[in-house]
C-alpha cells in the first residue's frame, strides 16, 4: 500500500477520505493547520478504521505556506502521492477578503507543488471546485463546461488548475487529478 501525504485532511471532505484510504490499508501523513477542523476528526477516524490505523497515521500541525512544515511532511516519507484539500473555502468570505484566498489556496498551492517536485513525488489529487464553471449553462455540468469563475474561490481554484496544466506541460511523469465537486443536485 501506498503512503500518501494529506493536505487539509482533518477537514470534512479530507477526512472522510482518511477514513477510506486507512480502510484500505494506506499509510497516511496528514498536514493541517486546524484552521478549519479540528484533531478530533482524525482522533474519530483511527477509532472508525480499526486497531492499525493510528499506527498508519502520522498528523502533522503545520502551513502549507511554510517549507518547514512541508520539509517535516515529507521527511515522514517516501510520500507516493498527494490528496491536496488544503484551502479556504467559503465563497462570501472571498469576496470580503481576496487576498487570503489568493494567499492561502494559490501560494499554499504553489508552495506544495514545489516541494512535490523537490521530493520527486509526481502524483497529485487537487480539490478544486464546480465554482470555476462560475453560472453554468446547463445542469448537471459536463466537465468541458467552459471555466468563468464569478468570484475571488473560483478565481483562486481556475488558477491552480491552470499552475497544474502548466507545471504538467513542462515536465513529463507528472499525474494529476482534479476533483471539481459541488453542492448542485
Amino acid at each position: 500500500m501506498a503512503q500518501l501525504l494529506i493536505t487539509g485532511g482533518a477537514g470534512f471532505i479530507g477526512s472522510h477520505t482518511c477514513l477510506v484510504l486507512l480502510q484500505a490499508g494506506h499509510s497516511l501523513v496528514v498536514l493541517d493547520n486546524f484552521a478549519n477542523s479540528s484533531p478530533e476528526a482524525l482522533r474519530r477516524v483511527v477509532e472508525l478504521a480499526g486497531a492499525t490505523a493510528g499506527q498508519r497515521l502520522q498528523v502533522l500541525e503545520g502551513d502549507i505556506r511554510s517549507s518547514a512544515d512541508l520539509e517535516r511532511a515529507f521527511a515522514a516519507g517516501p510520500i507516493e502521492g498527494v490528496v491536496h484539500f488544503a484551502g479556504l473555502k467559503a465563497v462570501g468570505e472571498s469576496v470580503a477578503d481576496p487576498l487570503s484566498y489568493w494567499d492561502v489556496n494559490l501560494a499554499g498551492s504553489r508552495c506544495l507543488l514545489a516541494a512535490m517536485q523537490a521530493h520527486g513525488c509526481r502524483s497529485i489529487a487537487f480539490s478544486s471546485s464546480a465554482t470555476l464553471y462560475g453560472l453554468p449553462e446547463q445542469v448537471p455540468i459536463p466537465e468541458g463546461a467552459r471555466i468563468q469563475p464569478i468570484n475571488p474561490y473560483g478565481h483562486t481554484k481556475a488558477a491552480v488548475e491552470q499552475l497544474l496544466a502548466d507545471l504538467a506541460a513542462s515536465e513529463q511523469g507528472w499525474r494529476i487529478a482534479r476533483l471539481r465537486y459541488s453542492a448542485i443536485n
